[in-house]
């Protein structure tokens, strides 16, 4: 129970009680989890447990020793330890206004304003979500595979992970490897949109390294990324268009009723797009509003202008990776850094990268 006592302390010396109920029942499930995890060299010695999922874990420890030597990714004791659990890790729960894109955020110790609230239960999840309806927001509620304590406590292996294909593990453990390695406090959507720009082409370069160019593992990953790519484009247009319907001096009422046929209209669009991967699969099901779009937008904007930074490094992901450290050592705004280290060089880098 050492982690739960050392984060209540680290809590109750940084915010006094604000928030403290909520912050403490975020502490006791990870104490809880903490407590349960057991060294994945067990699971690996334990003949009970099936030789697939075992490769599995295998594989997770490759992607993180690929991380930290060849991406230069921080050395965590993240991923030595093994947590079974049932259904999902997290319920993520976006709130926004209704006639305006502008996110509800929560302000925290260490992470800052973050523009998501987490809960390891679907009922807190729901029960949040519950409040901020009555009092007239969008909510949308995620569900998240894994998550990140930015290097304070460590990150297990989780039984849910073993299920996924290697492209989209492969992704995963470096999209949470870059929050324990650069992490810049209240920037919500840049941190997990350089996570998503790295663990695609993180996930990339090691299923190459391991399988070669031409497998199916890396064929898989090409194709989620180039997904992702898609579906930015795609809501990046969406949240213009919904933007520029919101800025039109018409009533509150008016906004909300107006949106509906926008919200149609962009799920039909969705319909025609042609992914290649099944990693956007049910969202037309999804009854789309202002939280739902920012949700995905948070990690899915500016992808392509990510990319051109990639190819002034030379298409070196190393390189890339050691910039945003420069960022986050110089303790400036990450926006006003990049901008001002564009103009200085005279690069030619679509200005959206704000």
């Amino acid at each position: 129970m050492k982690s739960f006592f050392f984060l209540i302390f680290i809590l109750l010396s940084l915010t006094g009680c604000t928030n403290l109920l909520y912050l403490s029942k975020l502490g006791w499930y990870q104490s809880l989890i903490a407590f349960h995890s057991v060294p994945v060299q067990e699971i690996l010695e334990n003949e009970r447990v099936d030789h697939e999922s075992k490769e599995k874990i295998r594989f997770v420890q490759e992607v993180k020793g690929y991380g930290e030597k060849k991406l230069g990714l921080t050395r965590t004791e993240n991923y030595s330890k093994y947590f079974e659990v049932k259904g999902p890790v997290l319920h993520l729960l976006t709130v926004s206004e209704k006639d305006c894109l502008r996110l509800t955020h929560w302000n925290f110790p260490i992470t800052g304003k973050v523009t998501y609230k987490s809960f390891f239960t679907k009922e807190g999840a729901l029960k949040e979500k519950r409040i901020f309806e009555g009092r007239g927001y969008d909510t949308f509620v995620q569900q998240a595979g894994a998550y990140s304590t930015l290097g304070w406590l460590k990150d297990p292996i989780f039984s849910s992970m073993l299920q996924w294909e290697e492209a989209i593990l492969a992704n995963l453990i470096l999209h949470e490897m870059v929050h324990a390695t650069i992490y810049f406090k209240s920037k919500t959507d840049w941190n997990e949109q350089m996570a998503t720009f790295i663990g695609n082409h993180g996930a990339i370069y090691f299923l190459t390294e391991k399988y070669g160019k031409e497998s199916k593992q890396v064929i898989e990953a090409i194709r989620y990324q180039e997904d992702d790519l898609l579906f930015s484009r795609w809501i990046d247009q969406a949240c213009q268009r919904l933007s520029k319907f919101y800025s039109e001096e018409i009533s509150r009422d008016e906004k909300i009723r107006g949106r509906e046929e926008i919200f149609c209209s962009l799920k039909e669009e969705f319909k025609n797009i042609s992914f290649q991967t099944d990693c956007y699969q049910g969202f037309e099901r999804i009854n789309i509003n202002n939280a739902v779009l920012l949700a995905y937008h948070r990690y899915v904007h500016r992808l392509e202008n990510f990319h051109a930074l990639y190819e002034y490094f030379e298409n070196d992901l190393r390189r890339m990776i050691d910039f945003f450290k420069e960022i986050r050592t110089s303790g400036e705004d990450p926006s006003f850094y990049l901008e001002r280290w564009i103009k200085e060089r005279g690069i030619s880098v679509p200005a959206s990268l704000q």
